[in-house]
């Protein structure tokens, strides 16, 4: 498809550090690392697979796959690992961010998670947990989209990451101040019952399956994982991910709903960017760009003048394998006028350091609660895989 050109000049894209490793809640590492701003001037951050235990003081990420150390019999017996947790950060810069303490939701002073599976995670032979993305806090309720994700177990005897993942829905939980506890929130209709039998267990909690197609035949996108947290015409703009398949290549694509926020809990008020226009059912929804990874964040940018999008690259497959150059290494921004698009080029706005070939580094996303002057400065972070902390990098435009 055809994109805008891009004309963002990016003076400096400078490394700050690992976040939240200042923690008292036994929080080794995560990834995700969304962030939500509060009403009281705070934010509540939302993170996936989360790593508790005493310290990580024996693994070399440089010399091990994180994987392969935590299949050992010492992170066995000593590391836990859950779905998702969730703290509070009180800070108003990035910088501030980088040596203030989160406080994370706990029980016994321990983080705990915020949003829990019907069943236990470990099921059939497969790790299905409940990732938290991104959300908003309207009229002293926090709501957080998330993703139910179907995973195989990683094989240390392969010696490689485990990219056996395969997201199949999308829920939606609410939290009232202060913000503790979360209620999963059953949709107003049902999508399509779940293909694998062994999830039906959410299906009460399912508000959009995205493994199987739709009464339509399509794929639902995983709506969530980015919400423009400005109101447009009164709307809740949210986007969402999915892999599609364009010119005989694998790509993921980014589509989008809305929702007036008084109407978040009624799925009947969503409506659906197609390529006709908004439209009440998720059919023939216009692709806004690819190449995304799943993860992304979506903001206005007053210094710019411009909508702005920020992700992890995560290139395209190609029919004999192949993946595009920088996929997984790079992260990308693009603009645009509206949210709705057209969107430009991408532009690389940071390469990450990977700490060794077999590294990947995604979940890479904007906080723009954090930004300077005016939005001439900006902050994001990703994850690395093998380091498994969300790292901050602080980003200026000339």
């Amino acid at each position: 498809m055809d994109y805008l050109e891009n004309n963002v000049k990016i003076k400096s894209a400078k490394y700050i550090g690992e976040l939240f490793t200042n923690n008292l809640s036994r929080v080794i590492g995560h990834d995700g690392a969304y962030s939500i701003p509060l009403d009281d001037g705070r934010s509540f951050w939302t993170f996936g697979d989360t790593l508790i235990g005493p310290n990580r003081s024996d693994y070399d990420h440089e010399k091990e796959l994180i994987d392969v150390w935590l299949s050992k019999e010492w992170a066995k017996e000593n590391i836990k690992m859950i779905e998702n947790t969730g703290c509070f950060t009180n800070t108003k810069t990035g910088q501030e961010l980088l040596s203030s303490r989160p406080f994370y939701v706990e029980k016994d002073g321990i983080a705990r998670e915020i949003v829990s599976t019907a069943l236990a995670p470990n099921r059939g032979n497969r790790y299905r947990p409940i990732w938290p993305m991104d959300g908003f806090c309207y009229n002293g309720r926090l709501y957080i989209f998330y993703i139910l994700v179907d995973c195989g177990f990683f094989d240390p005897s392969k010696n490689e990451q485990n990219l056996d993942i395969n997201l199949y829905g999308v829920g939606l939980a609410k939290s009232k101040y202060p913000f503790y506890d979360f209620e999963r929130l059953r949709p107003t209709s049902y999508p399509v019952p779940p293909k694998d039998l062994s999830n039906y267990c959410e299906y009460p909690f399912l508000w959009w399956n995205c493994e199987v197609p739709n009464k339509f035949g399509e794929q639902v996108p995983a709506f969530g994982t980015a919400v423009l947290k400005r109101l447009v015409d009164g709307y809740v703009y949210i986007y969402g991910s999915r892999v599609d398949k364009i010119d005989n290549e694998i790509v993921h694509g980014v589509y989008l709903s809305r929702v007036r926020p008084e109407y978040i809990e009624d799925l009947s008020h969503y409506e659906y960017y197609s390529k006709h226009g908004w439209i009440k059912q998720p059919t023939d929804l216009k692709l806004l760009f690819d190449g995304n990874a799943n993860e992304l964040s979506v903001s206005f940018n007053p210094y710019l003048n411009k909508y702005i999008t920020i992700y992890s690259f995560a290139g395209r497959v190609a029919s004999n394998g192949v993946v595009s150059s920088g996929a997984m290494e790079e992260i990308h921004l693009r603009t645009a006028d509206d949210p709705c698009g057209p969107w430009s080029e991408p532009v690389v706005l940071y390469n990450p350091r990977k700490s060794m070939s077999l590294d990947i580094c995604y979940a890479a996303k904007e906080h723009p609660e954090l930004a300077e002057e005016n939005g001439k400065i900006i902050y994001l972070t990703f994850v690395s895989h093998q380091r498994y902390w969300p790292e901050l990098v602080r980003v200026e435009f000339e």
